[in-house]
């Protein structure tokens, strides 16, 4: 900007002639815009600019300053819009940490229910506790405090809402002949957890 405003200063001082004076007695050389001493010898060596010239000169300056206003105007309307951006994508980021069912807590508890539930050889005297540990836990982290105090209520009112696995037995039950039967189709899912046809529970996939 200083660069452009002194281009726009009278051209009188910077583009008048330049004399160059050489003292007759000392030798000593001196450049001036103006006239040498008396009794110096005197060279042109830059001669003075046309009026058209230094008209030419001062419409180049003040073009070069419009357009440097005009990226000012274009840098300063790319900073707004990336800030813009950037407020809209906290705002979502907020949004989404507002919800309980998107927090890293919840997706930390659903998959450590669902590994329980898909434990190939489960140990039998700790699965029912642990899995139902694990599926409160998802609850609570998943649906909030007041979500799920409302289900807790809800479920007091209505014990048998949810059906879990039994593994309550002691001994091996006798081994059975598998009867071919055709494989098992999700037919509803919620947040945590899919049912299939023969009341199976498997994790959200």
């Amino acid at each position: 900007m200083l660069a452009i405003s002194l281009a726009l200063l009278p051209w009188t001082s910077i583009h008048a002639q330049v004399m160059r004076c050489i003292d007759s007695k000392t030798h000593e050389v001196t450049y001036t815009n103006g006239h040498c001493i008396s009794g110096e010898t005197a060279t042109q060596v830059q001669a003075a600019q046309s009026p058209a010239e230094i008209a030419q000169e001062r419409t180049e300056a003040a073009k070069a300053l419009e357009r440097s206003k005009a990226q000012m105007a274009r840098d300063d309307a790319q900073r707004r819009q990336r800030e813009e951006q950037e407020r809209k994508e906290q705002a979502a980021l907020a949004r989404a940490n507002a919800n309980p069912e998107n927090s890293l807590a919840c997706r930390q508890a659903r998959e450590r229910y669902n590994s329980i539930l898909v434990e190939p050889d489960p140990d039998l005297s700790t699965w029912g506790e642990r899995s139902t540990v694990a599926q409160n836990q998802m609850e609570m982290n998943c649906l909030g405090p007041a979500a799920y105090q409302q289900l807790q209520q809800a479920r007091a009112l209505q014990p048998n809402a949810i059906n879990r696995p039994q593994w309550g037995y002691t001994r091996p039950l006798p081994p059975l002949r598998p009867i071919p039967q055709p494989p098992a189709k999700i037919v509803n899912c919620n947040v945590f957890r899919c049912y299939d046809n023969r009341g199976g529970v498997h994790p959200i996939p």
